[in-house]
Order: structure tokens, then C-alpha cells, then sequence
């Protein structure tokens, strides 16, 4: 089989499955390196490729001055397109070649996260009354306050909104979950349905997704990061924090670790597929935290 075609069919089966659209896009473009790599060796069929041809193509990124991560990135999606081709009886799975290929040694590195006082500036920067504003703040304080990704707030609906919880049916692989609501979000979300009925009655949208344009279209990963970038600069978040709404979802792993959640918890409230992607958030726990912690549940005081 032709790898063009492969590649074809399983990026189509890729769209079947409602993947996201990033997730989609990075697909795309990671596969299509691949088969350029692979047709420059002289290698067009699918059942020609062998692991030391990933290798040398991971290889060859590593040479050109990609990160340990992004290079395991692709090997990740070298991976599963082949599951993919395996499952589809393409190939046989002791034939797979992405299998045999390991991930290169990645440096553990910590996650600069807001502070405290940064969240609370970045959830009051849009303290107006018009539609964007209360938009803009509900969207920030959901990040902060649910850790949700920010394709799963996108794609959000009404009717997800219970009375103490959100159900987040487009998490990763389309796992459904349910994440806590606070108060506080109950409170901006009941303000923002109100803001937004009036500010769209009489207007045409045939979208029921929860967070719109003001012309009344689904929102896009690059509209929330614009806003929420812009908020940061006008509040002064340190440059040393990577402002996106990723950094929110961090922000909320680590405050949750801090505030004494379970690690397994909340692997389970971040839709995480196994509880190691979890541990990564306690890196960027300070020793400070962790001292102050253990004081808080030493055994002798809590006789």
C-alpha cells in the first residue's frame, strides 16, 4: 500500500472520529514529514518501512534543533498512525515499525504557572458590561476554576451546565467526564447566559455551541489565546510564564495539588489517560509548598 494512501485514509478516519482540530492539523503536518523523509530514501510503500527509518528521521530533526519533546511528539504520532494500520490489517502488529522505536531522553522541565495574584488580575481584567467582556471574563474563570482544555470549553453546550458540575463530552479520544463547578463560575456563567440571550435576541446564529463570536460563531483555539494574551500584557504577568489558555490548565492542576487533591483525583478531573501525564504537575510545586504541606498533615500534630 501505497503510504500516500495510507497516510489519505488515515487522516480521513482521523476527521471521522471528531478529533480535534489542532490534534488533526499537527497530524497532518507530522505525517507529511514523514512521507517526504521516506520518499527522499527511496521508500513509497508502507510495508518498506523499517524502525531504523524512523530513527534516522527523528534523527534528523534532533540534528536540525528540535526539542527532545517535539521529537517525541512525533514519534507519538508515528505511533499511532501504524496502530492505526495495524488495526486496519495493513500490517502485521510484529511488523509495526514505530513500535520497536523508543522516545529520546527528555529533560524534566518545570511548568511556570500564574500566580495567584496574576489569576485574580487576569479574571478581572474584563470587568465591562458588554457582551465581550462578560464573555471574556466567563471564558478565564472556567479555565482557572475546571481545568478544562480549551477545544472542550469551545465545543461546550448549555445544557453541559448542571447545577453543580460541567460534563465535558469532548475530551481527548472523546471520553466523557464530569469536572466540579465553584460558586464563583456558577455565578459569572448564570451572568454570562443572560448577557448573551439579550445581546443575541433578534440576531440569527445557528450555532448552539455556549461561547460565541459576536457575530455568533463557534470560538477557535487562536480567538481565546488572542484574548487571553492580550490580558496578560495589560496586567503584567512575568514573561517567564507562557501565556495561553494551557498555562490556565496547568494553573489549575498545580493550585489543586497545592490545596491538597489527590493525585489520582485529579488525573481524573483532567481527563489524563493514565496517572504518570498527572506527576508531570508536581514538578513545578515549590519546596516551600511541599514543607508547608507536610506541616499541615504531620501525623504527630493530627494525634
Amino acid at each position: 500500500m501505497l503510504l500516500t494512501d495510507a497516510r489519505d485514509e488515515f487522516l480521513f478516519d482521523c476527521e471521522c472520529k471528531h478529533l480535534a482540530k489542532g490534534t488533526i492539523r499537527n497530524y497532518k503536518a507530522e505525517t507529511r514529514f514523514l512521507v517526504e523523509f521516506l520518499e527522499l530514501k527511496q521508500v513509497t510503500e508502507v510495508e518498506e518501512v523499517k524502525a531504523h527509518h524512523i530513527r534516522d528521521f527523528m534523527k534528523q530533526k534532533q540534528d536540525a534543533g528540535s526539542s527532545a519533546c517535539y521529537v517525541n511528539d512525533i514519534l507519538k504520532v508515528c505511533k499511532t498512525w501504524f496502530h492505526y494500520l495495524v488495526d486496519e490489517d495493513y500490517i502485521e502488529e510484529r511488523r509495526n515499525p514505530a513500535a520497536k522505536v523508543k522516545n529520546v531522553r527528555q529533560p524534566k522541565t518545570i511548568i511556570e504557572t500564574f500566580s495567584v495574584q496574576e489569576m485574580k488580575s487576569l479574571i478581572h481584567f474584563y470587568s465591562g458590561s458588554d457582551y465581550l467582556d462578560v464573555r471574556n471574563k466567563t471564558i478565564i474563570t472556567l479555565l482557572f476554576d475546571t481545568g478544562m482544555r480549551c477545544n472542550e470549553m469551545i465545543q461546550m453546550v448549555e445544557e453541559d451546565i448542571k447545577r453543580d458540575y460541567i460534563v465535558v463530552k469532548h475530551g481527548k479520544g472523546n471520553k466523557e467526564r464530569v469536572v466540579p463547578k465553584s460558586p464563583t463560575l456558577s455565578k459569572q456563567l448564570l451572568k454570562y447566559l443572560y448577557v448573551r440571550e439579550s445581546y443575541f435576541n433578534g440576531k440569527e446564529t445557528a450555532n448552539k455551541n455556549l461561547f460565541l463570536s459576536k457575530t455568533g460563531k463557534p470560538l477557535t483555539d487562536e480567538i481565546v489565546a488572542r484574548m487571553l494574551k492580550r490580558a496578560a500584557k495589560e496586567v503584567g504577568v512575568s514573561p517567564s510564564v507562557r501565556v495561553s489558555p494551557h498555562t490556565c490548565r496547568h494553573t489549575f492542576a498545580q493550585m489543586q495539588l497545592k490545596n491538597g487533591l489527590d493525585l489520582y483525583s485529579l488525573s481524573r478531573l483532567m481527563g489524563h489517560v493514565n496517572i504518570s501525564i498527572t506527576q508531570r504537575y508536581l514538578l513545578g510545586i515549590k519546596d516551600k509548598d511541599i514543607v508547608d504541606k507536610g506541616n499541615q498533615t504531620s501525623p504527630l500534630m493530627n494525634l
